[in-house]
């Protein structure tokens, strides 16, 4: 035992079911409006929000399990309910730097898409709800869109070197978007393609 640091013990955070928020949590993010203005399609209406508020969309807690042998990070998402014009609240979206690198959502409570799309325009949305498992292979970006009322909240575990590529997804977004239409989430083409 002489030769481990600490993180080379079992390490454990604890999970409030009722908030979706965990601690520790090492780093905490924040996303807000005006990190993502450029990827809603409805850009009058996304400036007629960001002229009264850079309102929060979603935070994400990370827990990086750094050891001698191996890096694993832990985070929990939290996407608050709205939308901007029809459209709803979402993540970024990204690919991984490292294209041999898959990572796994758990959905723990909320409804929404996850939306998931490769570079050669392969496309897959998935219908979310609470205990809805994914795994996302590797060279496939991801995006999650909260379609309901409450804090969609989820885990997402994957190697801290698989790193973030949110440059394809700020140009081009994904295939489809999410929006409401007579009161109830669809997809539709995204218009900026």
């Amino acid at each position: 035992m002489n030769n481990l640091i600490p993180d080379d013990l079992p390490t454990s955070v604890q999970l409030d079911f009722q908030t979706g928020i965990f601690s520790p949590s090492q780093k905490v993010v924040e996303r807000r409006l005006s990190d993502l203005a450029e990827m809603f399609h409805d850009q009058n209406a996304m400036e007629q929000v960001l002229s009264s508020e850079d309102r929060l969309i979603y935070e994400i807690r990370y827990y990086p399990f750094l050891t001698s042998r191996s890096d694993m990070a832990l985070g929990f998402t939290r996407i608050f309910p709205g939308k901007i014009g029809a459209e709803y609240h979402m993540t970024k979206g990204h690919f991984h730097e490292r294209g041999d690198q898959p990572e796994i959502y758990f959905c723990l409570q909320g409804e929404g898409y996850l939306l998931m799309e490769t570079r050669r325009g392969d496309f897959q949305a998935q219908a979310w709800k609470p205990g809805t498992i994914t795994h996302i292979p590797p060279m496939w970006a991801h995006r999650v869109v909260n379609c309901g009322l409450q804090v969609l909240y989820f885990m997402a575990s994957y190697h801290l070197s698989a790193g973030h590529d949110y440059a394809p997804i700020v140009e081009r977004g994904f295939a489809q978007i999410v929006v409401e239409e007579n009161g109830k989430p669809v997809l539709i083409p995204n218009p900026r393609r």
